[in-house]
């Protein structure tokens, strides 16, 4: 239930964590941000913030990499994100003990490091898709009205979340059309059409699941809150959103659903006014 590195790393680095006055927490497996708002001391990495605004324009939060292990001695784990993490504390005089980090930083015993492996442009990830929590999939409708004969609509039991019009995936997980994915037109929870036909009639009875992510493309996510470990579906991706570039969309099995994507190049043009 994190992301991982399919391909295309350049390299794994040990970096500091931001603690700018006030502690920090990063968590193992999700993806780090500088610490470069132009405001606040930019010495290390904070956890990537959920996208503000469309293609996450308000914010300057870039993506920088994924997080796989930390420097403190004696990890530590935490039971709702399901994962490690270590949180900062002043260097001066801390008690905590870290393992050394080696290369350039010959102080990363003395205080909180990530190791990263760093992301750009081209590099493919893996990222589970949870409904809202790590660990609690996305809701699978049952059919209750078929298709009427032509194979492109049918109305569910409540999904997750109400789906965006070109940007949200039905995929079929029982009956004739199990392992069919479609291009949602459709904005409701219940009532789903879509332009190309099924090969057999949608009946009542099937079950499928519908998320806010494409099956290929570009396409509009959310991070889960907190932890920034995996895409929260559960988000409606209509006022704040990022953009990936998706290139494998897996919704066969419950509690497996997980999409294979590159952070599409927008997510670093804020670069530039950044650092103007």
């Amino acid at each position: 239930m994190s992301f991982g590195v399919v391909h295309g790393s350049p390299q794994a680095i040990w970096v500091p964590i931001s603690y700018a006055a006030a502690a920090t927490t990063i968590y193992v497996g999700g993806i780090v941000a500088e610490h470069m708002d132009n405001v606040t001391a930019k010495d290390g990495v904070i956890m990537m913030e959920q996208a503000s605004g469309a293609w996450n324009t308000t914010i300057f939060n870039v993506p920088f990499g994924v997080v796989i292990g930390t420097n403190l001695r004696d990890p530590v784990f935490n039971t709702t994100g399901k994962c490690e993490y270590i949180t900062t504390a002043s260097p001066h005089d801390s008690t905590k003990e870290y393992v050394l980090t080696g290369g350039p930083y010959i102080g990363g015993g003395h205080e909180a490091f990530a190791k990263v492996n760093v992301i750009d442009p081209c590099t493919v990830l893996k990222g589970s898709l949870v409904d809202s929590a790590v660990g609690t999939a996305p809701t699978v409708g049952t059919v209750t009205t078929g298709c009427g004969g032509d194979g492109v609509d049918c109305v569910t039991s409540a999904m997750s979340v109400a789906t965006v019009a070109g940007f949200s995936t039905i995929y079929f997980r029982t009956g004739a059309n199990k392992g069919t994915y479609r291009i949602l037109d459709s904005a409701s929870d219940t009532t789903h059409t879509w332009d190309t036909p099924c090969y057999a009639d949608v009946a009542v009875g099937d079950t499928a699941v519908a998320v806010n992510v494409l099956p290929f493309g570009v396409s509009k996510v959310q991070l889960l809150a907190t932890y920034s470990t995996c895409f929260d579906i559960d988000e409606a991706v209509t006022g704040a959103y990022f953009a990936i570039d998706v290139l494998r969309l897996d919704l066969a099995e419950q509690y497996k659903e997980y999409v294979e994507f590159r952070w599409n190049p927008i997510n670093w043009a804020p670069l530039a006014g950044a650092r103007a």
